[in-house]
């Protein structure tokens, strides 16, 4: 006779120390359909300086723009079409007449609430900090300001623009051009990256601690952790709580913490 199933409650928390596994960061973006300066309908190009990237398309069609020092790159986008990115990768994403749905997998899920992000805006809003602050500046987290994450959005689309456009007239001064970005990008997290450290001795550390101590105990043959063994639902999408981001409406999954 076999016990039936019980179903298990939606608990808000992960059980775990670091949130989600590794301390990831797990997100739903719906991709922005309003036009950018270039023509093209998307999200902001951006980039990261600590973590790696993943895209998981689930539904619609479209692209990701990116540039790296191997120059700028496109790569189609539909169903179950996934593509990632390291730490420097300057990436947009855009949609089609059949909107993008996005599953975004961050590497860890608190340094991007932390600052790990630096907009592609024109060098000469880089090169002034507090130029760039007002321009990357959309109000609350929670309740951004659209007006203003559309002209942050516009104003890297213009930035973008011009270092591609510099890359296909000269691959040499492109290539200038984009290790300017990353140094005015270093600079402008410097300070705020001085928290970052504790944040990943609180995830991922955390995580590959646990890891090592699971693989130690099953080389000794000691199943005491097995019986820790835990099921979490986490919260459910929910698109009435979509809030404007970077690429598009976001939901996570959770806040790592």
């Amino acid at each position: 006779m076999t016990t039936p199933a019980r179903d298990t409650a939606v608990s808000t928390a992960m059980r775990t120390t670091t949130g989600l596994p590794a301390g990831i960061g797990l997100s739903q973006v719906q991709v922005y359909s309003s036009q950018a300066p270039d023509g093209q309908c998307g999200g902001t190009p951006h980039l990261h300086l600590t973590c790696t990237e993943l895209y998981f398309t689930l539904r619609g069609r479209g692209a990701a723009e990116f540039l790296t020092s191997r120059g700028p790159e496109r790569v189609p986008l539909e169903p179950g079409v996934a593509v990632q990115f390291t730490p420097g990768t300057v990436h947009r994403l855009v949609n089609s007449d059949d909107p993008l749905q996005v599953l975004v997998i961050m590497e860890n899920g608190r340094l991007n609430e932390e600052g790990d992000v630096v907009f592609a805006f024109p060098d000469t809003d880089l090169a002034d900090p507090g130029t760039y602050a007002s321009l990357a500046d959309t109000g609350p987290i929670d309740a951004p300001d659209l007006a203003a994450v559309t002209r942050r959005r516009d104003r890297a689309v213009t930035g973008f623009v011009q270092r591609t456009r510099a890359w296909h007239e000269d691959p040499a001064g492109g290539r200038a051009q984009l290790d300017l970005l990353h140094q005015r990008a270093a600079a402008l997290v410097r300070d705020r990256a001085a928290r970052w450290p504790t944040v990943i001795a609180q995830g991922p550390e955390v995580a590959l601690r646990q890891l090592s101590q699971r693989a130690a105990a099953a080389q000794a043959g000691d199943p005491t952790h097995l019986a820790e063994g835990r099921v979490t639902v986490l919260p459910r999408f929910d698109a009435q709580a979509l809030t404007p981001k970077m690429c598009g409406s976001l939901w996570s999954y959770a806040v790592p913490r």
